[in-house]
């Protein structure tokens, strides 16, 4: 089980381009109390900014780079298909009721974080209410001193 979650660490941070091309071995090693809590504000921020249509926060926030993939979708979505869902969803009314994240583990490896997290969403579009239960992986990598959301995979969780 603890080779499984390596190696999938490994390959996510890989396929995002978040090493330089000369590798080193490098452990992961868990956040201090002061950065768990600044990578879960980073985390909110992106959330919350996504569901209020933030764009000026979200640009900030989110890398050049960014990658995402939904549930359910085949294709995935780079940064300008993401901020374009943030509009299309304020321009249905759409509207967060809640978002919880019960369980949240991260490693850290240097300047790269990885966040494993489940995740409960109560939104609200067209006077019907959606409740979904996810997981979701989450990448962030320290750029300029600032932690930047470089990808996300969120799963239905079956």
């Amino acid at each position: 089980m603890k080779l499984t979650k390596a190696l999938f660490c490994a390959v996510a941070v890989l396929a995002s381009g978040l090493l330089p091309f000369t590798v080193s071995a490098q452990t992961h090693t868990k956040p201090t109390e002061s950065e768990r809590k600044e990578l879960l504000t980073v985390r909110r921020l992106v959330w919350d900014s996504y569901f209020n249509n933030d764009r000026t926060q979200l640009t900030r926030l989110i890398g050049e780079d960014f990658l995402t993939i939904n549930p359910g979708e085949e294709h995935w979505q780079d940064k300008a298909e993401f901020l374009a869902g943030a509009q299309g969803f304020a321009e249905h009314q759409g509207k967060l009721v809640s978002l919880n994240f019960p369980r949240t583990e991260i490693q850290e490896f240097g300047d790269v974080a990885v966040l494993y997290s489940i995740v409960r969403i109560t939104m609200e579009s067209g006077g019907k209410r959606e409740s979904l239960n996810c997981r979701s992986t989450e990448v962030f990598q320290k750029r300029e001193g600032q932690w930047v959301n470089t990808g996300a995979h969120v799963d239905s969780g079956r």
